[in-house]
Parts: structure tokens; sequence; C-alpha cells
């Protein structure tokens, strides 16, 4: 299944690279080599995919990441974030806004479109393995509906977040190392040096609220589970 892909970047070389991945996947391509002109694409292209330079000509690619973030088009899009070297600060601030993923341009090709097909993957088909709907508490998840609500109020969550949630209440009283949850939820290895689990964590605490945040409970040197009812 073809996907429609946003680049934004201005390195010709990376791009080409993008325009393989996206050629063996059959997936189209649009390509902007600006922050601005990737804003004017994206309220438009439909796009399934962002794939983010950290380095553009005329704004950083964290600034446009945020702000992207403020838009209809761009809330809920996942991002893969390029960056030439890496930088665990930027690499923070990428998960903290939502990134899917966090790639070096100088990764091998087979890696980035193993990434991207990950990502495309979490994101887009996850029908097929979706279960019911739960209730643990004051949280009910139905990923078939792709809707949370906390008490009976809608809460909006993001896609990884989302997913966080489902593995978590899936599994409630069990401990899930962040090893884990790295490797199923981020795609990413085990020997990933990376906070995305732990920012992953807090952003749906804050999302659920201060009261319903609580049943995600950190589990000291292991990781983080879904109390059970029994529990409180």
């Amino acid at each position: 299944m073809g996907y429609r892909l946003l680049a934004i970047s201005d390195d010709s070389a990376f791009c080409d690279l993008l325009r393989t991945c996206a050629a063996h996947g059959e997936h189209l391509l649009d390509i902007s080599p600006t922050g601005t002109g990737a804003a004017r694409l994206l309220a438009g292209s439909h796009a399934d995919l962002a794939v983010l330079d950290m380095k553009l000509p005329d704004m950083d690619g964290m600034a446009w990441l945020g702000m992207a973030r403020q838009t209809e088009a761009g809330a809920q899009l996942p991002v893969i974030v390029v960056s030439g070297k890496r930088v665990d600060s930027e690499v923070a601030s990428a998960f903290e806004l939502g990134a899917e993923d966090y790639v070096l341009k100088s990764c091998d090709p087979m890696e980035l479109g193993a990434r991207i097909r990950a990502v495309l993957r979490r994101r887009f088909e996850r029908e097929e393995r979706l279960g019911g709907a739960m209730i643990i508490g004051p949280v009910e998840l139905d990923p078939a509906r792709h809707e949370c609500r906390v008490r009976g109020s809608r809460v909006d969550l993001r896609p990884r977040e989302f997913e966080l949630l489902e593995i978590l209440m899936r599994k409630a009283g069990r401990v899930l190392n962040r090893i884990y949850l790295l490797e199923t939820i981020w795609g990413m290895s085990a020997s990933a040096n990376t906070r995305a689990v732990d920012v992953g964590v807090s952003r749906l605490r804050l999302a659920l609220g201060r009261r319903a945040g609580r049943w995600v409970e950190t589990v000291e040197r292991f990781g983080y589970r879904f109390r059970t009812p029994d529990e409180t």
C-alpha cells in the first residue's frame, strides 16, 4: 500500500535517498526545500508522513515541527526527524514534540526504508491487530474507534501516546521495562541512547490529567505499569 510522504530538506543527496525509498515502497513523495514551502504543502497535500531535516535554509527544523503541531494538518502527522549529527538535547526536544523517530542522514538506505515502513505500519495498519475496548479505573480506551475517555470525557492522544496507553492497559498490573516499550512501540533497538519512553509516558500522563495519570505508575529501576482496580 502506497502512502504520501512529505520531505522537508534542501539536502539534494538526502532527497535522492528518499526518492529511492519512496519508489521502492510505491509511495508518493512531495519535497520542499524550505520550511515555509512545506507549511503550504502540508495544508493541502494530505501527507501521511513527514521527514523533517533539522537544518533548513529559512528556519530551524524544531521550530517548524512546533509550528506544525499547532495546525490541523500537522497536529497528528507522524514525523521522522533527520539530522547530520546526533545532539542529545535535540533528540529530547523532537520526542517532546511528538516525533516518531530520529535518524542520522548517514544511515544506510535500507535502514531508512525500514524506519519509514515501521512508522507507517504503526500509524496506519494497526487495525489488523486491534483488540476490543477496555475500561480500567477512570480510563476507557477503544482502539477500533481510536478514542480515549477519562471519566466519560474524551481525551485527545497523539498516535504514539495512544499506542503506549493501549499496551500498558492490555498488560495492566505487569511491569513493562523501557527496552520492551522502546522496541515494541518506538521500533528502536535496545542499544538506542534515548529518553523516548520516559518522554512518552510523561506526555501520556499529562494528557490523561493529574488524577487519571497516576494510574500509569513508575516502577523504580524497572519501567512502567498500568495499575489494576483492586490496587486502588
